[in-house]
């Protein structure tokens, strides 16, 4: 605070003594006035209150103007600001939604001089109270096809509820994370999750009720859900092969630290499986030669192609926008009977995994050598040998199909350990 606004304060102070004189008698250099020294108090620095408590005060006294500002958004002061002499400012306060405290700072200013008072908030003792992190999700009505969540939106909640930076948490939801999964039932029990390829996911069947892998294929396994961390925090949502287009379906779940189940935080998850019309006009077909070695397990050797060029005669940008295809004799769309892909049948058709199966083709991504390629995988039925026949996958993107005829042929050679 400079001098001369202390000067000028007391000045006015007096003025009525020395209007008793004569205006002539205020001369600077007759008057002598001791420094007013600066005197500016909050009579708290800290405050706590309860989870739904609507109002704080704290008390200033000042001799000069002040002002408060609040660091957070659940915190409006009334007033913001004031004057010389004693002051009551008034703190409307949000309810916290979160089952952890929570603090934020005031920050009171007169003159040069500052103060920080800080406010603590109690968790919320009302469970049904906080809103747990609801999410919706659109997966087409495609065998094994999958959706994602970004949970890094989530950070307030999460923060909130858990405790947890949003690094935290994602490393948390790891393999090797301390963060355990659950899946609510309809009475609110927690039901241990960790049954699909992630430890923290689920498979389940036509109830949403978390289940084993059986046979893969709706209802018994109607939908799957894993998640994972490599990019960020990510929920995938997955659909079992013969779910019925439009079906609908809500979980709830939740995480929680191992050891600590006093901190969770719960989702609800509503997601559709939309159907998508695959058909299209072939623009492009393609023939690729395969011989493949007999052998005991799975092991699939990559069909290589250009990437670009399919690219080109599809009309995308990436192959990462189009669908990998396969159709029956009528021109259908067929479902995903492997991974992204189709099992063929010893005389090249589309079927299934079983009896009379031949050899599988999925769509891999990128090639081995160069990111300008990408791959197919071609693998035997294991047991099969000296059949040779051609199977037909595709890619679909905005009713364009670029077509493949693989010509395979298994042959006998040294069985290879999966």
């Amino acid at each position: 605070m400079k001098a001369t606004s202390k000067y000028n304060k007391w000045l006015l102070g007096i003025g009525c003594f020395l209007a008793a004189s004569s205006f002539t008698a205020c001369d600077k250099d007759e008057i002598y006035i001791d420094p007013i020294p600066e005197q500016f108090s909050v009579a708290l620095t800290t405050l706590n209150v309860e989870w739904n408590e609507k109002e704080g005060v704290i008390e200033i006294e000042a001799n000069d103007d002040w002002k408060a500002e609040s660091k957070v958004d659940w915190i409006v002061i009334d007033p913001s600001k004031g004057g010389v002499g004693a002051s009551r400012a008034y703190l409307l306060l949000d309810p916290n939604p979160y089952r952890l405290p929570r603090t934020g700072e005031i920050e009171v200013t007169c003159g040069e001089k500052k103060t920080t008072v800080k406010v603590t908030q109690a968790g919320c003792s009302d469970d049904a109270l906080i809103t747990p992190i609801n999410l919706y999700l659109e997966v087409p009505s495609l065998d094994w096809e999958a959706g994602e969540v970004d949970l890094s939106l989530y950070t307030k909640e999460i923060m909130g509820n858990l405790g947890m930076t949003m690094e935290e948490f994602t490393e948390g939801i790891g393999d090797e994370g301390n963060l355990e999964f659950f899946v609510l039932d309809k009475d609110d029990n927690w039901i241990a999750g960790g049954t699909s390829g992630t430890r923290c996911g689920a498979w389940f069947d036509n109830n949403m009720e978390v289940t084993q892998w059986s046979t893969g294929s709706y209802p018994a396994n109607a939908a799957f859900m894993e998640v994972y961390n490599e990019d960020g925090p990510t929920i995938v949502i997955g659909r079992a092969p013969a779910n019925p287009d439009n079906a609908e379906y809500t979980i709830r779940f939740g995480f929680t630290p191992a050891n600590d189940h006093s901190r969770y935080q719960y989702f609800t998850l509503n997601f559709v499986f939309t159907p998508v019309d695959l058909k299209g006009t072939v623009v492009a077909t393609h023939d690729i030669d395969m011989e493949i070695v007999a052998n005991e397990g799975y092991v699939a050797t990559p069909a290589v192609f250009d990437a670009a060029a399919i690219c080109g005669e599809l009309g995308c940008a990436s192959l990462d926008l189009a669908k990998v295809v396969g159709y029956d004799a009528d021109g259908e769309f067929v479902g995903y009977s492997a991974n992204n892909g189709y099992w063929y049948m010893q005389n090249g058709s589309i079927g299934s995994w079983g009896d009379g199966a031949g050899w599988f083709i999925e769509y891999w991504g990128e090639g081995p050598d160069s990111e300008d390629y990408s791959s197919f995988a071609v693998g035997p039925f294991p047991g099969v040998v000296n059949v040779a026949a051609t199977s037909q996958i595709g890619f679909w993107y905005n009713n364009n199909v670029v077509m493949f005829n693989i010509n395979v042929k298994v042959v006998e050679g040294e069985a290879v350990e999966e």
